[in-house]
């Protein structure tokens, strides 16, 4: 009797070593890990969201948002854990420059971790990375949107969304590989659904041949849907990643979800989702079982109705321009002593207007939030925020 070809995939989100480079070791990195260990090593490969450079020291590019970096010696979190591939398409892989992405992708070689998402220009962070096991072949395909730290031409950086060379590179995986998941880092910060354009963005990667797309980057969970039988997870929430400003259980930063998928030859795939929190300490990754579990599944249910209809979709997304777009709004302003500067330093106020424009999700942010105000729609915005800040209520 022929074997059934089955490949498991499990893709943790966010992982970041922000103010715990000089705590990260085997020990550390073991108990943390000691919980949802078992989760990860039913899976054939398993991959994880790398978020910062790895890099010992380096200048820290001209940006909006803190730069973000940790020691290679942390990369022992990722051998703990059995991880097989780091995504590196990220808004801050990029955060030490070219020396910063060299430094990662000469550190994940040196520890034999594979990675996707970077390289040392645009037509090399868009390679697909292809891993096998029990006569199954699986290509990755790893972008995220336009902010800082980009690959160009001829620069080194990260996979910045072009829809020409997604689906070039869905194409070449699909004819090399059984199977092809496509990862994009993307949406809107803390918030719980994911906007219009991301929908209509995964559903898109689904068309052109992904047999399943998996959003992070968010820093909160939201839903997923099955879409023409291709599952979509649209933000997985943070894996590990510290934050120093809030210490409150409840807070939706310190949530997740392990997507675990199953791919099968002729067959579509499927998905199994775990949820977990960490602790703000950074030394425990708890999933939630019996009672904590079934709420958790339910609230991820509940936060993935909007994604099937598109009015409602829009009306939380008019909501979220309310809450997010007005603290953005105060960039929306150019002054001629910004073309002056010679050389912006960090913190000009150039930088989060340039990333207004070219980062895709705050882009769409901006347009809807002057197209609702210019349509005289303000009131079916401020009537989604009071729902939206409810859901970003943990349920546990």
């Amino acid at each position: 009797m022929t074997k059934e070809r089955i490949l498991r995939v499990s893709v943790a989100g966010d992982l970041c070593m922000r103010n715990l480079t000089d705590v990260v070791d085997d020990t550390y990195s073991k108990e943390a890990l000691r919980l949802v260990q078992p989760i990860l090593a039913r899976a054939d490969f398993r991959l994880i969201n790398l978020e910062n450079a790895v890099i010992e020291e380096g200048t820290p590019i001209h940006k909006s948002g803190p730069p973000l970096k940790m020691h290679p010696k942390n990369l022992v979190f990722l051998k703990a854990g059995r991880f097989d591939c780091a995504i590196l398409a990220n808004n801050h892989v990029g955060d030490y420059g070219e020396e910063g992405v060299y430094s990662t992708l000469r550190s994940l070689d040196e520890a034999k971790i594979k990675y996707v998402g970077a390289g040392k220009n645009i037509d090399e962070s868009y390679k697909p990375l292809f891993l096998e096991a029990n006569g199954c072949k699986l290509g990755i395909v790893a972008l995220c949107e336009n902010e800082f730290g980009i690959a160009e031409l001829d620069k080194a950086g990260t996979a910045g969304f072009d829809i020409f060379r997604v689906n070039k590179a869905i194409k070449e995986a699909k004819e090399k590989a059984d199977f092809v998941l496509t990862i994009m880092h993307g949406g809107n910060e803390y918030n719980p659904v994911p906007s219009p354009r991301v929908v209509s963005r995964y559903r898109t990667f689904a068309d052109l041949g992904a047999d399943a797309v998996i959003g992070m980057h968010p820093h909160c969970i939201q839903g997923y849907e099955i879409y023409n039988n291709v599952p979509i997870v649209y933000s997985t929430g943070n894996f590990l990643f510290s934050k120093s400003s809030s210490k409150d259980l409840q807070d939706p930063w310190y949530y997740g979800y392990l997507p675990y998928l199953t791919f099968k030859k002729g067959k579509s795939a499927s998905l199994e989702i775990y949820p977990y929190r960490f602790n703000p300490e950074c030394t425990l990754i708890t999933p939630f079982e019996n009672e904590e579990k079934e709420a958790m599944l339910s609230y991820v249910q509940k936060i993935s109705e909007p994604i099937k209809d598109e009015e409602l979709l829009m009306r939380f997304f008019m909501g979220w321009c309310i809450i997010s777009g007005i603290p953005h709004a105060k960039h929306l302003q150019y002054k001629p002593e910004f073309f002056d500067e010679s050389e912006f330093p960090t913190g000009h106020p150039l930088l989060p207007l340039r990333n207004l424009y070219t980062c895709e999700a705050h882009n769409e942010l901006m347009t809807v939030f002057l197209k609702m105000l210019a349509d005289g729609k303000k009131d079916v915005g401020l009537s989604m925020t009071e729902e939206i800040r409810r859901l970003q209520k943990m349920p546990v």
